[in-house]
């Protein structure tokens, strides 16, 4: 960035704000490279190792139930964890459990491997939203927001892409060994990095939160323990309850559009994956439309049950679609339902805990709320393959409409007992 002065022009250097938030960006959209992998080829798996929709599902469910848990409980202890170490470490470990899967013949440990995968990666979240809420401003706490829920759909998209290309020009084991170059290699600039670029940020946000006259409240003071204000652990309680659904929504489309594409209009592996590339595509946008909707309904209940009522009438389009045969009616509602649930994604899990900055442990709130999403994950896994192996794939969107309608259901009854949430903010 330049700037005038008497004529000249001078460089101004990038904040070191931005330099942390573009950090973070890096290390948790590279860990989607060896978290969504397994998913993005699971067509693949199922045919190499000869195994159903079930026995390959089992393996996701392995690693949502480890993730999950493991969300909680860092989320509980991330306060007490050496960030630095803890992130490298993270990567490092998850690099090599994505060199066992590109190299075993063995289907019956990868999902052990995907477990120990998943407590890896479940470090993360939490730990960068802690940092992230303790080195950025008020004024900046939207871009953080909108930075971070990105990660997820750009991730996606790069390893959707990616796995495409080596279902077409070799196989699927490339796509782990990818996860296995990337995470070790961000790892190392993550370490090289880290110290100095923390510091800059830290100062820079005492500086300009004393700016705008907000109290700088370092994180050792922030309220961490004792009674959680009644609106805010309303909003906790039901966002943990909408987070399962959330999920169950958003990762059922995840890892089971190339096999729905596959199976009700002979899609071939490499255009089923790239196909559903559109998910991601459109789903990195869900921040944006987030923190946008944020703003004129700042009430999280409430966004929350607008997405989910955009979600019902696109299920309800899908299951019409795949009945008479529109692939382009159906891939546009698979696209609209799965932003629409990163919507909601990015409200619970990256909006609401940073807003929460100074009333409680934002990382604490992520790692909980983002641990109940990954209950939802932990069930489309399992779950729709069993459903899906069952009774075809027109009930499992039934189910995912039910699962809708009881999020709406839920939204409506919350703002008729509390009139006035709508115009609450936090």
């Amino acid at each position: 960035m330049e700037k005038t002065v008497s004529g000249a022009r001078v460089h101004k250097p990038t904040p070191a704000s931005t330099w942390l938030l573009v950090l973070c960006w890096l290390v948790y959209t590279c860990s989607l490279l060896g978290k969504v992998n397994y998913s993005a080829n699971i067509t693949q798996v199922e045919d190499f190792f000869g195994v159903t929709h079930q026995s390959a599902g089992l393996v996701t469910s392995f690693y949502f139930f480890a993730y999950g848990a493991g969300q909680i409980v860092n989320g509980l202890l991330c306060k007490k964890y050496n960030i630095k170490w803890m992130v490298f470490g993270s990567l490092i470990v998850a690099g090599g459990a994505n060199l066992a899967v590109g190299i075993t013949d063995n289907f019956e440990i990868i999902k052990y491997l995907w477990l120990v995968n998943g407590i890896a990666l479940s470090v993360l979240w939490p730990t960068l939203i802690r940092l992230l809420s303790e080195t950025t401003s008020r004024k900046k706490m939207a871009r953080a927001s909108v930075g971070m829920g990105t990660t997820t759909a750009t991730g996606t998209l790069i390893i959707y892409g990616l796995s495409s290309l080596y279902a077409e020009i070799a196989n699927f084991r490339y796509a782990f060994y990818t996860a296995a170059l990337v995470l070790p290699t961000v790892a190392i600039i993550w370490l090289c990095s880290y110290g100095k670029i923390t510091r800059g940020a830290k100062a820079e946000a005492e500086k300009e939160d004393a700016e705008d006259d907000i109290p700088v409240r370092p994180a050792e003071t922030v309220k961490t323990k004792g009674k959680i204000e009644g609106s805010v652990l309303t909003w906790i309680v039901l966002l943990a309850v909408i987070a399962v659904a959330t999920n169950l929504l958003k990762d059922s489309l995840t890892t089971w559009v190339p096999a729905i594409l596959k199976e009700t209009y002979g899609f071939p592996d490499s255009l089923s994956i790239l196909v559903t590339l559109v998910l991601p595509l459109i789903s990195v946008f869900g921040n944006i439309i987030a923190v946008t909707v944020h703003k004129k309904i700042p009430d999280y209940i409430g966004s929350s049950g607008l997405f989910f009522l955009v979600c019902g009438l696109m299920i309800l389009a899908i299951i019409g679609s795949i009945s008479v045969g529109l692939v382009v009616i159906t891939v546009f509602a698979f696209a609209i339902v799965s932003c629409a649930a990163s919507c909601s994604n990015s409200t619970i899990t990256s909006i609401f805990p940073l807003y929460m900055k100074g009333k409680v442990n934002s990382g604490m709130i992520a790692g909980v709320l983002n641990g109940f999403c990954y209950v939802g994950s932990t069930i489309s896994s399992y779950g729709i393959g069993v459903v899906a192996d069952a009774y075809g794939w027109t009930a499992v969107f039934w189910l995912l409409f039910g699962v809708a309608a009881f999020v709406v259901a839920l939204s409506v009854g919350y703002f008729l007992l509390s009139p006035l949430s709508v115009f609450l903010c936090c």
